[in-house]
């Protein structure tokens, strides 16, 4: 693909796609910085598949995984080698101004109680539903079934509506049971 159309592509999918990517990345990672890291990361890699020729059908999809990927990758690293990727006492110096301020709003406090609820699966689901993804595109994203998401989000509901409900500890209790 000719350079400025990948470019144009590229964009066009950043702009309406970018925040939720951000804001599922920095659900699953509770890290701003990794979170802003990997989709950047996700969006540079659609480009050069893009400008190497590779035929990608659903670039939403397709960005959507690589974040999947590296959020994956991030927590085998993690896991394996036990590193604490925070910054350095001298960074601390440099003020920094979030890349997406509307994300890191939206996440703060209150969201992050309502989410921690459910397990790492049902956010998924969830959040891809949220973002107008039909059961066969999120059972095709996450290599499961159509009614492996529906049961997945009617339990992510049962939960939220507990939440919702005032009843927290039956939520959180059924979480650490699953």
């Amino acid at each position: 693909m000719e350079r400025a159309r990948a470019e144009r592509l590229v964009e066009e999918v950043f702009a309406c796609w970018g925040p939720f990517l951000v804001r599922y990345a920095l659900q699953m990672t509770r890290s701003p910085e990794a979170s802003d890291d990997i989709v950047q990361e996700a969006f540079l890699a659609l480009y050069r598949d893009l400008r190497s020729g590779k035929t990608i059908r659903d670039p939403r999809s397709w960005t959507f995984g690589a974040v999947r990927n590296q959020i994956r990758k991030r927590a085998r690293i993690l896991g394996r080698h036990g590193e604490d990727l925070t910054p350095f006492e001298d960074l601390d110096r440099f003020a920094a101004e979030p890349r997406w301020p509307d994300v890191l709003a939206e996440t703060a406090d209150e969201g992050d109680l309502t989410l921690s609820v459910l397990t790492e699966r049902e956010k998924e689901v969830v959040l891809l539903r949220l973002q107008s993804f039909k059961y066969r595109e999120i059972a095709k994203q996450l290599g499961n079934s159509e009614k492996s998401v529906a049961t997945l989000l009617a339990r992510a509901l049962k939960k939220l509506r507990r939440l919702g409900s005032g009843d927290h500890t039956g939520a959180i209790a059924e979480k650490h049971v699953r």
